[in-house]
């Protein structure tokens, strides 16, 4: 048997961030070493969910490291200046920019085999240009970015049209879509996509994350944990820790993330004077399950706005970690589907902060119900999303169509 075709990863998320897309860009660049391919994975400064690069890579001292199995190599890219889309876009632009530089330099050499994350869709470009003549390039697309901009009024439509274009374009030119649900499959067919699609799901890491007995406390504690960004809808959090004021005050509602709407989120609740919810940032040194395991309830809200175009990473390893949640979902959506095939969460319609406030109490009130909950859930994962299961054929899928070019 030959040895397997160096990977490079192209992807503005990866470790040290612990939230987003980084958990799975450096865990699927693990799995893939481990199998005995040179992976070498193309990145920018960390700094998701926030608004600074990570104080260690500041200086700029770690612009090439090695994590585990995967060589890392960085360009001088961080974070936005600003949360506007144009300034997004630029900041995707520059990287793009960068990355070119690092091929023409000969820092990165192209690759038989080229992977890369959308977001941001000029990573799949910079993929295009670092595909050696007669190689493979891979766009693993998580968010559909014409579509979150459209939806959410991100500077009207003529920004929308041309990022579609763009997208269908770039897409078009790499040898295979990767997608995680047949919702974006379409999603991404009616933008004019023609080149194969394939839909690969997120997966868990079961023996990393493993389920936690709830603590004993006296009132019940309700968590988000994850970005504070636009296309989770948060503003629904609010309104409903508003009803809860009044009827349960003793139940404890905590945000715990970073993002640009955080101040926003500490006006509203400050405007609306509630004193149930507050704001936590997320601990660097701790564990995904033990931070997962903090609350007896977790909180799931989406934009519905951008329900077809993202699908929230975070509910696999809340149910992983045996913890019940309540989402925001639109009938017939993912979330929608995943809760009628589970059975561990509740699903609720988004914008209706008295229903949201009722499954809510309904799982506060029923300890049995959230045990029971979180045992479907952990068994749902086990079965359906457990890491080797998803990894492995991808890996499959990979060979198959290096093997075919």
């Amino acid at each position: 048997m030959s040895e397997p075709s160096p990977v490079l990863f192209v992807t503005r998320y990866f470790w040290p961030e612990l939230i987003g897309s980084a958990p799975f860009t450096s865990g699927l660049a693990e799995w893939l070493a481990k199998e005995g391919r040179q992976i070498t994975v193309l990145s920018g400064l960390p700094h998701y969910p926030g608004t600074s690069v990570f104080p260690a890579y500041q200086d700029g001292r770690l612009r090439h490291e090695t994590v585990g199995n995967v060589v890392v190599e960085r360009v001088r890219s961080g974070p936005p200046a600003r949360s506007s889309a144009l300034a997004r876009i630029l900041n995707e632009g520059g990287f793009l920019l960068r990355g070119l530089g690092t091929l023409a330099g000969g820092r990165i050499k192209r690759h038989p085999v080229v992977l890369a994350l959308c977001p941001s869709i000029l990573c799949v470009a910079l993929a295009l240009a670092a595909r050696q003549r007669g190689g493979s390039a891979i766009a693993i697309v998580h968010d559909i970015q014409s579509g979150l901009a459209e939806r959410l009024g991100m500077n009207g439509g003529a920004l929308a049209r041309l990022m579609r274009w763009v997208e269908r374009v770039t897409l078009d030119r790499v040898d295979l879509v990767v997608v995680l649900s047949q919702e974006m499959k379409d999603q991404l067919r009616r933008i004019g996509v023609t080149a194969p699609i394939d839909i690969v799901p997120l997966w868990v890491d079961t023996d990393e994350i493993q389920a936690i007995e709830p603590a004993t406390r006296p009132s019940v504690k309700v968590l988000y944990s994850g970005n504070l960004g636009r296309k989770q809808g948060l503003n629904q959090v609010v309104a409903m820790a508003e009803q809860l004021a009044t009827r349960r005050p003793e139940i404890e509602i905590v945000l715990r993330g970073n993002g640009n709407q955080a101040q926003e989120l500490v006006a509203e609740i400050g405007k609306r004077r509630l004193e149930n919810v507050r704001l936590a940032e997320l601990q660097p040194n701790e564990g995904l399950a033990t931070a997962l395991a903090a609350g007896d309830i977790h909180l799931v809200p989406q934009n519905p706005q951008a329900a077809a175009f993202a699908v929230p990473s975070k509910v696999y390893n809340i149910m992983a970690v045996g913890r019940p949640f309540v989402a925001t979902a639109l009938p017939d959506s993912t979330l929608w589907r995943l809760q009628k095939q589970s059975g561990a969460f509740l699903c609720v319609p988004p914008d209706e902060p008295l229903s949201f406030a009722e499954a809510v109490l309904q799982l506060a009130d029923d300890p049995k119900l959230r045990r029971e909950l979180g045992r479907r859930g952990r068994e749902f994962v086990e079965q359906n999303y457990a890491k080797p299961l998803i990894l492995s054929a991808f890996s499959s899928r990979l060979d198959a169509l290096v093997a075919g070019r």
